[in-house]
Parts: C-alpha cells; structure tokens; sequence
C-alpha cells in the first residue's frame, strides 16, 4: 500500500477510522499507527464508536490518562482489550482470591516490591493445562493462563512498571455482603465492586443476574466478564473508567 502524505505526522484531521480492526490486537493497532507515521490516538477501532456513550472527547481523554487498571481475575484484560488500551496493570490472564486481593489492594505499593515466588503447578479443567501458582508477600497468585513461572514472572514484572498509581481503576465483584464492605473501606477514588444485589454503598454497583444476554455457564462471574468483553453494556464503561461515575445504560 503506498503511503499519503496526509496520513502522518499531526494532518488537518482529527482520526483515522479503522474498519474491521477489531482482530488486530491494541498491540496490532499501534503498530500500523507506527507504520503510517501516525500518533497513536489518531487511530480509533470502528467497534469503540459503537460502545454506547463515546465521545471522540471522552475517548481522547480516557487514552490520554495512560489507566491501570487492578482487577482479581480476566476483567481487566478484557476491558483492555474492548476499549483499545495499553496494558498498564499486572493484574492480567491471572487470578486472585478475594481476600487475598483486598490484602494487595490495603498495602499495594509494599505487594508490588514483593519478589514472586513458585508455590506450586496446579490443573485447570476447563482450560485443560497445568499453569504456576505464585505466591507474593503472603498472597496467592493463580497465573492459569500463563505455561510457565518464568514467562509468568517476567511478564508481571515488565507489566508492574507500567503502573499509574495516579490514575488507578480498582474492580472486584462477589455475591458476599461481608467482602462488599471490606472493598468499600479501601481508599480509592475509583473503585467499583459488582454485586448481584442493591445496595446503598457507594462502590457496589449492581447486575441482575438473571439477565440473560448469552450469559455462560458460570453464573455472576461471567455476567461480570460479559460486559468487559463488551457483550452488554450495563453501565458506560466511558464514564466508568474517567470519573468512577455509575451512568446506567439498560433497566436493571
């Protein structure tokens, strides 16, 4: 393909709408951004325009705030993916439990210096592999979907360098009214606990778990997923992720 002159460096347009980029990784994205000279933010997926409540300034702004994003299961890398972001979190393709994750999230800047060290190989049934569990300070990290310790270490290790702790977007969910309160406790401006019932806390944000939008097998968990994979928007993941702000899309 031969190259315009108009297409690189800042040129009198605001972005170029990429059809049919959503096989491309983020990854894939900014490679072409490189190719055609281009600033990164130049580049816009056409599915992102889709997801209701974009803006072009919404957006802009949400890739300019460089977010990490801290999660205790897939959440985050899939929310990674369906808005386009850098990966900025170590908390991807892994899982926690949940009290272990709220002992990270209490002390995270001490967990984070922590060395990771090898407990032990466990199976995963339903993903059909042996995968590391690691143990960091005094938690459990599952990294299920990694084929070994050392690529799991060296990948959580370039990853917590990515770190934004200015601009933090802390998510959990559970169907326990005890853990709720525990995570509400935490000192976070954006934090947000999924929640299969109403609630008047302030980080419990709640889903019906009886909406059935193609949900899987696994109950909550995957009605969680469903919406960082961006099958069902329950809330404005726009909104979500800049100002932790609960703007209900859908009657729940």
């Amino acid at each position: 393909m031969k190259k315009s002159p108009k297409l690189t460096g800042g040129g009198a347009y605001d972005i170029l709408l990429v059809v049919g980029a959503k096989k491309f990784s983020m990854g894939g994205l900014t490679k072409i951004a490189h190719q055609l000279k281009l600033p990164e933010e130049k580049l816009l997926g056409d599915w992102i325009v889709c997801i209701p409540g974009f803006t072009l300034e919404k957006y802009r702004k949400l890739q300019r705030s460089r977010l990490s994003i801290f999660a205790p299961h897939c959440f985050g890398g899939f929310l990674y993916h369906t808005v386009a972001l850098t990966f900025r979190s170590p908390f991807i393709n892994l899982w926690l439990d949940m009290e272990d994750y709220i002992r990270f999230l209490r002390a995270p800047r001490v967990y984070i210096e922590e060395q990771v060290t090898f407990k032990e190989t466990r199976y995963d049934k339903f993903l059909d592999k042996n995968y590391p569990v690691t143990v960091l300070g005094n938690i459990e990290i599952h990294m299920n979907h990694y084929r070994d310790f050392d690529e799991a270490v060296k990948i959580w290790t370039r990853r917590k360098e990515r770190i934004n702790w200015y601009n933090l977007f802390v998510m959990m969910y559970t169907d326990s009214e005890e853990i709720l309160q525990k995570f509400d406790a935490l000192p976070y401006g954006k934090k947000v606990c999924f929640v299969p019932f109403k609630s008047d806390l302030d980080s419990a944000w709640y889903i019906n778990p009886e909406i059935d939008f193609d949900r899987a097998e696994e109950g909550f968990y995957d009605v969680v997923n469903n919406f960082a994979r961006g099958k069902i928007f329950y809330y404005d993941v726009f909104d979500m992720l800049l100002y932790g702000k609960k703007t209900p899309l859908i009657e729940m």
